[in-house]
C-alpha cells in the first residue's frame, strides 16, 4: 500500500514480517525456558535444604535421646549399644562405622561425661 505523508512525498508502509515474529517467539519461549529451569533448581534447593534441616533435627534428638538415656547406655557393652541404637534409630544409623552418626560413633562424641545414675 502506498500513501503520501504530509510534504506530498510517497513511501512505501512495511508491517512486521514473519521472521521478526518468528524470532521474537523463539526469544520468549527461550527466556520462559530459562525461567522454569531456574524455578526447579531454586525448588530443588529449597527440598535439599529442608532434607538437612530435618536430618539435622533428627540427629538432635537423637542425641537428647542418648542423654535422657545415659544411665542405661552406659551399662550396655558396645555391641549391645550398637544394637539397641540400630533397632530404636533404623533411619538414622547405617551400617558404616565411619559415618559421623554411626551408633559408635554417636555415643563416642555425645556421650554423658559424668553418668549420676
Amino acid at each position: 500500500m502506498i500513501s503520501s505523508n504530509t510534504n506530498g512525498s510517497f513511501y512505501k508502509q512495511c508491517g512486521i514480517g514473519l521472521p521478526e515474529v518468528m524470532i521474537t517467539l523463539l526469544l520468549l519461549s527461550s527466556g520462559s525456558l530459562v525461567l522454569t529451569q531456574l524455578q526447579l533448581r531454586n525448588m530443588h534447593a529449597a527440598y535439599e535444604s529442608h532434607q538437612a534441616s530435618r536430618h539435622a533435627l533428627r540427629q538432635g534428638e537423637v542425641i537428647e535421646s542418648l542423654w535422657q538415656q545415659r544411665c542405661y547406655l552406659a551399662g550396655l557393652s558396645n555391641a549391645e549399644r550398637h544394637s539397641f541404637l540400630k533397632k530404636r534409630y533404623p533411619t538414622l544409623f547405617g551400617d558404616d562405622e565411619q559415618t559421623v552418626m554411626s551408633p559408635s560413633q554417636a555415643w563416642q562424641h555425645h556421650r554423658p561425661m559424668h553418668v549420676d545414675c
